[in-house]
């Protein structure tokens, strides 16, 4: 009797060790199976015989700008203005914190006059620096943009006077030192290649 006990415990023993042996064999099949395919298919997509789903070509923030619209050219032959004459709204288009705040001294260093620092009302902006201003401002506007490097010149046909909007983004780095600034009074401002140019607005009376 005890034999037969012992000879039926031995074979659901050896039983159990079949099944789970099965399930393993399964499992590992499966998972073998399936690296096997991805490196196939990575092989694949490195050779060029399947296209990858991250073959995109990488935009630029600059090219992102140009696209949303036409950079005004500045004025023909204009010459900077003196930045102690150009007023400035300093606005953080990023999660850092501080930013319009210590940009904002910066370009006071400069001798700019900061009339706001506050953060984007528009949220977040991927680009270098936008710098905005309305037909009249232009001039100031690209005199500013000369001391933020890669910035974005753009004109706010409705604004009426003369201040300017400098709109920090995800790129953005520092303002150029005060003497690192490339600013030349005497020298007509620099016109970027396929500007807009931008008809100046009709004198009152």
């Amino acid at each position: 009797m005890t034999s037969d006990l012992e000879s039926e415990a031995a074979r659901r023993r050896a039983a159990h060790r079949r099944r789970l042996q099965q399930r393993q064999t399964v499992i590992f099949g499966v998972l073998i199976t399936l690296l096997l395919a991805v490196a196939l298919v990575a092989g694949a997509m490195w050779t060029g015989v399947l296209p990858s789903p991250l073959a995109r070509p990488f935009s630029t923030p600059e090219a992102a700008d140009n696209a949303a619209g036409d950079v005004p050219c500045p004025p023909p032959d204009a010459l900077p203005v003196a930045f102690g004459e150009i007023s400035v709204n300093v606005y953080n288009g990023t999660t850092r914190g501080g930013l319009a705040a210590t940009t904002g001294s910066q370009l006071a260093q400069h001798g700019v006059v900061i009339a706001s620092q506050d953060n984007f009302p528009g949220g977040t902006y991927a680009g270098v620096a936008r710098v905005v201003s309305g037909p009249t401002g232009l001039t100031a506007a690209y005199t500013v943009a000369a001391l933020i490097p890669e910035s974005v010149v753009s004109v706010d046909a409705s604004r009426a006077d003369a201040t300017v909007d400098v709109v920090l983004g995800e790129g953005f780095e520092q303002v150029l030192a005060p003497d690192a600034a490339p600013i030349d009074p005497s020298v007509p401002l620099l016109a970027p290649a396929g500007c807009t140019p931008v008809s100046a607005p009709a004198a009152e009376g």
